[in-house]
């Protein structure tokens, strides 16, 4: 005869801790809890379920949930995710406009484009 295993199952109190900008988002830091030993799961906002199906992705971001007794490590995991992820931009290495030109052959290609535009303008506007 076999031996009768039981298991203790608990219900999980979903707890929203986070909403990410977008599913990749969302799945890069379930990733992070589940390494962790932290069950979760995201959800769409709004119409973003529908979204998902047929895009891949939603513009209304993803709602990450744990279970009510681990938000606080959880919460502690997704800052220092978070955290490292941010980078500073020190002003020597920002781009002013001025920096930023357009190549010759393109200032010419539009200027061109300018004038062949209003020539048929007037051309038309004639006949």
């Amino acid at each position: 005869m076999r031996a009768v295993r039981r298991e203790k199952v608990e219900a999980m109190s979903p707890v929203c801790i986070y909403t990410a900008g977008d599913r990749i988002e969302a799945e890069m830091l379930l990733e992070a809890l589940q390494r962790n030993g932290i069950q979760g799961f995201r959800e769409a906002r709004g119409a973003g379920g529908v979204m998902d199906v047929y895009t891949g992705n939603s513009i209304f971001g993803e709602k990450i949930y744990v279970d009510g007794r681990d938000t606080e490590q959880a919460g502690v995991i997704i800052e220092s995710i978070l955290a490292e992820s941010e980078i500073d931009v020190e002003p020597e290495d920002e781009i002013s406009d001025q920096e930023v030109k357009n190549p010759r052959w393109l200032q010419v290609s539009v200027g061109i484009l300018l004038i062949l535009l209003t020539a048929g303008i007037l051309v038309s506007i004639i006949l």
